[in-house]
């Protein structure tokens, strides 16, 4: 199934007022409601969806994103796993039901939604703050967690949803090179934009990575920092990664938080020792299995084992090991084998949790093969 990232906006309620006003009570209750509040409208929610869902079944013509959906399947010929992302708001969230409801069943269409995940918080157009803190830093890692690090058969639906969000997910789409369509709601045709290949210069991310995990963070006195490391921060403007607000605060700009998730999926980051640091880079074997397998949280999963106080990493019919734990959402690995008898013996040794977190320093290791 191809997967189809969709933004959701508010042409389905748009529409349904064109030649119906019997919402008009219940749906003014949600305008410039944030999502936290949602679940008290819950009454007026049910008479939207009561009217609005059985009219939006008749056609699909009913929204953007319910014309564009159905104009992509056809193109593609191929069943879509659609998924609804709806902006910090009731109004959106609502849509995003309606418009799940209205699928439910419809061969060659799998649409997801779940207010808990797909409901981005911060993405809204009245705080433009919260916007570049929060709001496309989880707009970025939602499409990730939904593509699972992998965007071969993703492709972008820009047709609903937030105007402002849209070149933002155009950049997002071409530097993982997947397709975006469009489609203008007066028009019967979807609009594609291929895939264009974008070269990025990523070597900023390397050479500045403190920096750029300060502007991730928020730097709070961004002038006084700014003239404690002149040349960096200038060179970090320049190439457009720093988004500067009232009040001297910093952020890494909505476009750097793009190209830096683009980025730290080249590499696998985890945290060890200098002693296992230095042990990983004499094993060939162990570098492979950390570019190729170990990085995958589901392949790394199915592989490990408990023994003892010890979480093991067994490569299968080979004498490779991986002895780590997880904390938080870091990875750290404690110790290397590429032989299984000397593994087998490793079982006998406590774990000091405590002493290794204590010792170790973040790693990365570039995803390719070695």
């Amino acid at each position: 199934m191809i997967k189809v990232i969709t933004t959701v906006g508010t042409s389905l309620f748009n529409n349904y007022l064109e030649s119906n006003r019997d919402i008009e009570n219940p749906l003014k209750h949600f305008k410039n409601k944030p999502f936290r509040e949602y679940r008290n409208l819950a009454p007026r929610a049910r008479q939207v969806k009561e009217k609005v869902t059985p009219w939006a079944a008749k056609s699909i013509e009913a929204s953007a994103e319910i014309k564009s959906l159905h104009k992509i399947q056809k193109k593609l010929a191929e069943s879509l796993d659609v998924y609804l992302l709806a902006t910090d708001t009731a109004i959106s969230a609502l849509a995003a039901e309606i418009i799940q409801d209205r699928f439910a069943g419809i061969k060659d269409f799998r649409v997801n939604f779940n207010l808990g995940h797909d409901v981005i918080g911060g993405l809204q157009v009245d705080n433009y703050r919260l916007f570049v803190k929060t709001g496309l830093p989880n707009l970025v890692k939602r499409i990730e967690k939904i593509a699972d690090s992998y965007f071969g058969n993703v492709v972008f639906n820009i047709a609903g949803g937030y105007k402002g969000v849209i070149p933002y997910l155009t950049v997002m789409a071409l530097i993982n090179n997947c397709d975006i369509y469009y489609i203008f709601e007066e028009s019967q045709s979807v609009i594609e934009i291929p895939k264009v290949p974008l070269e990025i210069n990523y070597s900023v991310f390397a050479k500045y990575s403190e920096e750029i995990e300060q502007l991730e963070n928020g730097i709070e006195k961004y002038a006084k920092e700014k003239n404690k490391n002149y040349v960096t921060f200038s060179e970090l403007e320049k190439t457009g990664l720093v988004e500067q607000l009232e009040g001297d605060m910093a952020f890494l700009s909505p476009l750097g938080y793009i190209f830096l998730d683009k980025y730290r999926r080249n590499y696998f980051e985890f945290y060890c020792s200098d002693e296992v640091w230095e042990e990983i880079n004499k094993q060939r074997d162990i570098q492979r299995i950390l570019a190729e397998k170990f990085n995958e949280h589901i392949i790394r999963q199915s592989k490990t084992e408990t023994k003892g106080v010890h979480r093991v990493y067994d490569d299968g019919n080979n004498p490779n090991r991986i002895y780590y734990f997880e904390y938080g959402d870091n990875v750290y690995i404690y110790k290397t084998f590429q032989d299984e008898e000397a593994a087998r013996e490793f079982i006998k040794t406590p774990l000091k949790r405590e002493e290794v977190i204590k010792n170790a320093k973040k790693r990365k290791w570039v995803l390719a093969n070695v």
